[in-house]
């Protein structure tokens, strides 16, 4: 399991939640991934075929937690893990 996580000092949980819910909705619609969101406790979840992301914003902060199928070579999760870190780091330009 590979975990991510950034800090946006100075922004609200409410502001950074709203930002990447925007980026899981875009992530989940291009690569048909099943995507749960769950507003009041800011976190949110997709999948599809065993493969599993999930996050949460906890002030400052959002944790993403990414989970492979041993099946997944390690190439394609560094991609996604990579793709995933590139859009949190330009969540506030």
């Amino acid at each position: 399991m590979a975990q991510i996580k950034r800090s946006y000092p100075g922004k609200s949980s409410d502001e950074i939640y709203g930002r990447v819910d925007e980026v899981m909705q875009r992530i989940a619609q291009k690569l048909s991934l099943d995507y749960h969101k769950d507003g009041p406790s800011k976190s949110g979840k997709v999948s599809k075929m065993g493969v599993t992301g999930s996050y949460l914003v906890r002030g400052e902060e959002v944790v993403v937690d990414l989970k492979f199928p041993m099946l997944v070579p390690g190439s394609m999760r560094q991609k996604v893990q990579e793709d995933i870190e590139r859009k949190l780091d330009g969540l506030f330009p």
